[in-house]
């Protein structure tokens, strides 16, 4: 039997899990409070219908949202019974009852929850203690790769990854649809990429919608797409990179809480991170790296990471305020 909760207890474990992240940070998760319970709903607006074409990083990102909630139920003292639905809510798709019980713990991830945020800046140059403690995290479905050589062979693959899927034009529109270059833009500070997360100035920001938009093809027919959206330089101060991988079958809900909880390990452990999806998301790369970096049978790889310590300030988190999140009546 669950435990009895009020209402504004609830209310308060979704406003904790609100900075669990989610694909392009487009927040598909919605929330609705059913009596001692809380149901998850996906919003289907928010698909990638050409990025995420089967629903798979959806599930990842509303898993973690999952995840994110019990979380915040430790705080609580509060354990957590998720169990999966199915079936339509208006016009939402039913994902998740989650229902507690008393006697729970403090996550010991918990103090991190609210800070966790998707690093794109600069890191710091990284000490042999600081390659040793992203070493330390790794586990039974992560592996952990620290050697300078193999980060730049790694860097080089993710570029050619990523450029293999920009040259989708259907994916590059729906990218920009997302990508928030000017303060200006109504969802700055509510969902997507911002550029200020990105770590991009004004001139960046604008050459990059330039580079993703109308330039692409001709700067590509040129031979000079590659170089301009290269990410390489990025991982010069990696401590690390980290290859996420998972049983093949899993459910990606359950991928997505697993995934969120390595994240704010890293986070817990010091360091900040970004995800470095092409490198699990291109198939032919995915392959590659699963013969080089074996991952073990029944295994697939969801996702990776950049490590390091972060050089420079946290920014503001764009994110949905939470009466929109949490669904009234």
């Amino acid at each position: 039997m669950s435990t009895k909760i009020n209402p504004d207890r609830l209310r308060g474990l979704v406003a904790a899990a609100l900075a669990s992240p989610s694909v392009h940070n487009v927040q598909p998760a919605r929330w609705k409070i059913d009596g001692d319970a809380l149901i998850l709903l996906e919003d289907p607006s928010r698909r990638l219908s050409v990025g995420d074409p089967r629903g798979n990083d959806a599930a990842i990102s509303l898993g973690a949202a999952a995840e994110g909630v019990a979380i915040a139920a430790s705080g609580e003292k509060l354990t957590t019974h998720v169990e999966r639905l199915s079936g339509m809510h208006g016009r939402l798709h039913a994902i998740a009852r989650l229902t507690f019980k008393g006697r729970g713990k403090p996550d010991p991830l918990l103090p991190v929850l609210s800070e966790r945020a998707s690093w794109r800046g600069d890191f710091t140059p990284p000490s042999p203690d600081d390659r040793a403690g992203v070493a330390a995290l790794a586990g039974d479905d992560r592996i952990l790769i620290t050697d300078p050589a193999a980060i730049a062979d790694l860097a080089a693959r993710y570029d050619a990854a990523s450029f293999a899927i920009m040259e989708e034009a259907r994916f590059r529109a729906e990218l920009r649809h997302w990508m928030r270059l000017k303060p200006s833009h109504p969802g700055w500070s509510r969902d997507g990429l911002n550029a200020a997360a990105m770590q991009l100035s004004g001139l960046e920001a604008t050459a990059a919608g330039a580079v993703l938009g109308p330039l692409f093809r001709p700067l590509a027919a040129l031979g000079l797409a590659p170089a301009l959206l290269a990410e390489a330089k990025s991982f010069t101060n990696a401590a690390g990179v980290a290859l996420f991988h998972r049983p093949a079958d899993e459910d990606p809900f359950e991928s997505g809480r697993a995934f969120h909880r390595f994240w704010l390990a890293i986070d817990a452990a010091g360091f900040g991170a970004n995800v470095l999806a092409a490198l699990a998301d291109h198939r032919p790369t995915a392959a590659m790296l699963a013969i080089d970096y074996p991952v073990g049978e029944g295994r697939r790889l969801v996702s990776a990471f950049r490590i390091g310590r972060r050089d420079g300030p946290p920014f503001a988190r764009a994110r949905l305020p939470l009466d929109e999140v949490l669904l009234q009546g």
